[in-house]
């Protein structure tokens, strides 16, 4: 038998290890991309993974009701974008910048849930948020806001993308199951975006993929969407809300790390300090959640 403090070790370990996949999720994208393009790889990277998670979870999937589908349409939209935006920044920027602007996210989830609940943030949040601003400042151009490139301002957008998706979450999360949820926001992104890549006739020629795009492919597809979900969902059991929200929010550090070691993103002293500041506000804002629900 695992003790109560061992399963917690263990827990915290699988939780790290669900940020260091997202974090390498972020170098697969832009290898990915390169041949692939991005209507592609969220429609098939979405709609295996939650293929994936149907058929291992089906004891429960199958028992999905219309409701179920009514209600986890937004948030699979949602999904959609954000992966979407994603993808297209990772065409114009490095992919520690994407890290650390995919992070971000954290800190905006507090404010749309003020708009949409009435729910003041914590005091924490202001600081986040301030901080945030100038970490965004010096991470996207050398001279500042003003020469904002495109992909800074997708990834920015992929980043509200996602908060909105966390706050759509929280508002049904009591209503779904969440393992059902899982699966079919995935499925739902996934369909999306083969929709409309199709629609909108981009090409595709998978023969033409190279083994290193395939590799990177079903990585993203079956490790950083399926298994990683399995993976925080087993190892939260065990691990405080408080812990497991600041060890998931290395995953922007992780993700920059990986860029600069697999991909030899360039950096330099606005960047590591902007990814610094960014990675701070992360920390300051989940610290300050948890005290405020305490």
């Amino acid at each position: 038998m695992i003790d109560k403090n061992n399963k917690e070790k263990l827990g915290s370990i699988g939780l790290f290890l669900t940020a260091l996949i997202w974090g390498y999720s972020f170098v697969a994208v832009k290898v990915v991309v390169n041949e692939l393009a991005p209507f592609y790889l969220v429609g098939f990277r979405n709609f295996i993974g939650g293929i994936f998670l149907f058929l291992i979870f089906f004891k429960i999937t199958k028992t999905i009701t219309k409701k179920d589908i009514l209600l986890t349409l937004p948030i699979g939209i949602t999904l959609f974008f954000g992966f979407w935006l994603q993808t297209i920044s990772a065409q114009f920027i490095t992919a520690s910048k994407i890290a650390f602007f995919t992070g971000a996210y954290v800190i905006l989830v507090p404010f749309f849930t003020w708009i949409v609940y009435k729910k003041k943030p914590h005091a924490a949040a202001f600081i986040a948020a301030l901080i945030t601003l100038i970490g965004l400042y010096l991470l996207t151009s050398v001279d500042g806001i003003k020469n904002i490139k495109v992909g800074d301002l997708f990834a920015i957008l992929c980043a509200v993308a996602f908060a909105i998706h966390l706050v759509l979450i929280d508002a049904v999360i009591s209503k779904v199951n969440g393992i059902k949820m899982a699966s079919l926001q995935l499925l739902i992104a996934g369909s999306i975006s083969l929709i409309l890549g199709f629609i909108t006739r981009t090409p595709l020629n998978i023969s033409a993929l190279s083994n290193e795009t395939i590799y990177s492919f079903l990585y993203l597809a079956i490790g950083a969407t399926a298994m990683a979900y399995l993976l925080q969902t087993v190892s939260q059991k065990y691990v405080s809300p408080h812990k497991t929200g600041i060890i998931l929010s290395l995953e922007s550090f992780l993700g920059a790390l990986c860029g600069i070691i697999f991909m030899q993103d360039a950096i330099n002293l606005k960047t590591i300090l902007g990814g610094l500041f960014i990675i701070s506000a992360i920390f300051i804002c989940e610290i300050g959640s948890n005290i405020k629900k305490s």
